[in-house]
């Protein structure tokens, strides 16, 4: 049986494109990957977690049936087991007897920013506007007008339980369990207690922030009738992707292309960083794939520590189009060069002509 919910599991909401699945199943698999954390057990767990609701969402097909079938879908495509219902049915009938008090603040509320690499690198703070909930000044938040627009609720006598024995719930259903009822609505907001308004905010992004993560800013969420308290905005942060750089964890890589020459002969090359520009040294005979690593110079850790290094990997560029006088002098400098400048080749051919 389908129990979690696998748009959750991806960070997305049920409005996601295919796209961003698949973008926010490619940042959990390598965040996750055990390879890349071979000392968590727990990322197995979390990677193979992920794949399994790619391999739901990622199929539109199968995407269609888990959101029709919800609790009830199975990937095998059978019908919910006798034990499978038994076991919805007792989570059902024990949330259902089970007392909650009613909530005492408005409801939460959740936005999505994308931001650079170059953003995770420095930290700093982010403007959104957000269509918000706010208490109606003119009625105070009672839904009602001021001058004999509550009455006291006739059915519970203004005690908001229940006159006769329920099953489920003791409060009044007439009057929601407030004692008082709404005669004359609020001009302003019609009776609903609260207004929508748009409203900036200056939303702090720390350090090394990661995709899926959840930024909380207490309070800003929807405010709700009866001068409740206001409830929370959650931020759920996207990184986008770099042209240059990948990420992994708080480590960077990237490729730097190099001349035949530079290879060769060795070089002094300037490379970008996230922050600036730093110059590392090529030693000559350099061969393509050579990592270099810089310390330091990657994405700092969230809440401070060591910040992650910088792997550079090299790639040798091979010209494509050469004017005959090029192609003369290429073809010198092999002729001059002889076998031994080239000994896994050498050994190569010497291995072929045995066989």
């Amino acid at each position: 049986m389908a129990r979690r919910d696998y748009y959750e599991v991806l960070g997305v909401s049920r409005a996601a494109t295919a796209d961003e699945i698949k973008k926010a199943f490619r940042n959990l698999a390598l965040k996750h990957h055990p390879d890349r954390n071979p000392d968590d057990p727990k990322a197995e767990v979390r990677f193979r977690l992920a794949a399994e609701a790619y391999q739901v969402l990622g199929d539109p097909v199968e995407r269609q049936r888990y959101d029709r079938l919800g609790p009830f879908y199975r990937a095998d495509g059978r019908p919910p087991s006798p034990e499978d219902m038994g076991h919805m049915v007792g989570e059902a009938l024990s949330g259902l007897f089970k007392k909650r008090k009613p909530s005492d603040k408005g409801d939460d509320l959740r936005y999505t920013i994308s931001v650079s690499l170059e953003d995770v690198a420095a930290g700093g703070q982010r403007t959104i506007e957000i269509l918000r909930q706010r208490s109606c000044r003119p009625c105070g938040a009672t839904g009602a007008e001021k001058d004999g627009g509550l009455q006291a609720c006739k059915h519970c006598e203004g005690t908001g339980k229940s006159p006769t024995r329920r099953l489920f719930r003791n409060i009044c259903p007439h009057c929601d369990g407030a004692g008082k009822r709404v005669v004359k609505p609020c001009l302003k907001c019609g009776g609903a207690g609260v207004q929508e308004r748009t409203e900036r905010l200056q939303i702090r992004v720390p350090a090394g922030v990661a995709t899926g993560q959840k930024l909380k800013v207490k309070g800003k969420g929807n405010e709700a009738a009866g001068r409740k308290k206001p409830g929370d905005l959650y931020v759920l942060v996207n990184v986008e992707e770099h042209q240059l750089f990948r990420r992994r964890g708080t480590d960077l890589f990237c490729e730097l292309p190099l001349t035949f020459s530079e290879a060769v002969l060795g070089a002094e090359v300037e490379v970008p960083t996230l922050r600036t520009t730093a110059r590392i040294r090529i030693p000559a005979g350099t061969p393509s794939d050579k990592i270099f690593r810089m310390s330091g110079r990657g994405l700092p850790k969230t809440g401070g520590g060591r910040a992650g290094d910088l792997h550079i990997r090299v790639v040798i560029e091979v010209p494509t189009e050469l004017d005959p006088a090029q192609r003369k002098a290429v073809e010198a400098l092999s002729l001059s060069l002889g076998p031994d400048a080239h000994p896994r080749r050498r050994d190569f051919e010497r291995h072929t002509h045995q066989g």
